[in-house]
Parts: structure tokens; sequence; C-alpha cells
């Protein structure tokens, strides 16, 4: 049965996993209830504001074909040109198009869901499929991401996902990293440069008010853990663990704002205008052909 309802509510255990399917296929909360209450595991949308405003306001969307910027919404790719517009409020293309979509909810069950979006070609000259499996387990949740290629040529292909995390004083990110790209003005990459000594992800970074980040880091290995040491999620970690091409790991860490962003992707920001970067993770998908990847999201206590 095919539903397109705007709210899917996922449980498990102590754990519930709200999802607004319309509002670009995102989860809006993820919670998991202690002897202490309720904790929320991603930055919850705002209860007034939960379905059919911006995507920015959920807890988790999903990135596809593409994550991150596109210069000036033009590339070339395999000898053909594509100029894609703008995202409101941006100069450049953003994110793709999920997270801007509503999606279908294909299967339903108490502690998983399946939804879909469909493209067709437009000024991204592809018609392609999106798929998340959202479920929920014993140690947390768990999303996985298929991009198939419904077109007659080969298409540029990406997957990511840009979940949020409450960042109350004390937090602290550590994640498997070896470099990063310093950034322009439009947030766009401009050199490649070694982990400098205030950001040593494999030792682990207080995310205070002094760490500003909008970044793509390279040679990540996967693994990455958010760890609370105040606030309702006191002595709590989550560790995200992900399985498939991600390669790279988008931190996005704001002034002054109450969370932090650890995007998993498969590729560098702009990757397509940087065909000649050996890790810049752009994939040829085939006519028919898939690509996918699984982030876990595990729960544990300090």
């Amino acid at each position: 049965m095919i539903e397109t309802g705007d709210d899917v509510v996922l449980q498990h255990g102590a754990m519930v996993c709200r999802l607004a399917p319309l509002c670009g296929g995102a989860i809006a909360s993820w919670t998991k209830t202690g002897v202490n209450g309720s904790v929320d595991l991603f930055r919850p949308a705002p209860t007034s504001a939960k379905f059919g405003l911006s995507p920015t306001d959920m807890a988790c969307f999903p990135l596809v074909p593409f994550s991150n910027r596109i210069a000036g919404g033009r590339f070339t790719f395999q000898g053909r040109s594509v100029t894609l517009p703008p995202n409101p409020g941006f100069s450049h293309a953003i994110h793709g198009h999920g997270w801007t979509a509503p999606w279908t909810v294909e299967e339903r069950g108490d502690r998983a869901a399946r939804l879909s979006y469909h493209h067709q070609a437009d000024a991204w000259p592809w018609r392609y499929s999106a798929f998340q499996t959202i479920a929920l387990d014993d140690d947390g949740l768990i999303v996985t991401l298929d991009l198939v290629n419904d077109s007659d040529s080969d298409m540029p292909a990406g997957l990511g996902l840009h979940p949020y995390f409450p960042k109350p004083p004390g937090t602290r990110v550590t994640a498997g990293l070896s470099g990063m790209w310093e950034s322009d003005d439009s947030v766009l990459p401009r050199a490649r440069s070694p982990l400098p000594i205030t950001l040593d992800f494999p030792a682990g970074v207080a995310m205070d008010d002094g760490v500003i980040l909008d970044h793509g880091f390279t040679g990540w290995n996967g693994l990455a853990t958010v760890t609370w040491t105040d606030g309702a999620a006191e002595g709590t970690s989550v560790s995200m663990v992900a399985d498939g091409p991600f390669g790279h790991l988008i931190v996005y860490a704001p002034a002054r704002d109450s969370f932090l962003c650890l995007e998993p992707v498969t590729h560098m920001t702009d990757a397509v205008n940087h065909p000649d970067e050996a890790d810049a993770g752009v994939i040829a998908l085939p006519p028919g052909e898939r690509l996918s990847g699984t982030v876990r999201f595990r729960v544990s206590p300090l």
C-alpha cells in the first residue's frame, strides 16, 4: 500500500524516530527515553514547523544525486554541458533534488519505513530513482540510501546525509580524517591542506563557539562520534558508521548556533568540476545501475 501521509512514527524499545516524507524525505526527530526523560539524539524539528517548511528545520535529510555545492550550477560531464538553476538563497546548485521534494512512503512497519523519490529529466538531464530505508534497532538508527540511474546514459552520481546534532557546551567530535579543503567565501573548495593542530579530529575536537566550520574533510575512514558531557544528553555518545562509498565528511558548525552537522558524503564539494582530483568521488553510474550506502548511528553511554 502506497502512503503519502505527513507523519510516520517509528518506535523500537526506548527509541522513537519521526519522519516527514513530504518535507524532503526528512527525519523530523530521533529520541531515546532514559531514566531522566526523553533525549534528543538529532536536533529535532520545531513542533510548529515539523511539516511543510524548510528541510533545514528538520533533524536529517537526504542528499541525492549530489551533495553540497556545484559552482554556479554549471559543469561538463562526458562532453555534455549542464546548467542547473541555483537554489533560492544560494549562488550555486546545492544538495541535489531530494531534499526539496516530497517522498512517497512505499513500505511501513513499526520500526522501519522505505521512502522513494523519482526524478524526471529537466535541467538535470538524467532520470533517476532514489530510495531511503530508515530503521530502528537495539543499538540505534540505520539509514540506507539507494540511487538508480533510470536514463539511457551514464549519470554523475553521489549520495549523502545531512544530520543535525545538538551542540550543548562540552560537545566533542572524534572522526578518522586525514585532511581538509580550505574554502572560499562561497564555501567552494580552494586548496587542500593537512588537518590543522586545532582540528585534530582523530584525537577529538571540543566544538565550542570558537570552532566555526563549513568545510569538506578528506581521507575519512567512515567513523565519527559525537559525545555529550552536558545538557539533556550528558553521558551519551552517538557513533556514525558509514558503509559504502562514503569517503568524505562535511563538518558544518555555524557560529553561536546550538547544533552541528556531520555529513557523510560520497564526493568532495563541487566534485564534478574537479575531475583531476584523484579522490574527488564522482561516480559515473551506468544506465540501470544502482549506487548504495548505509549509515548507522549507534547510541552508547560514556
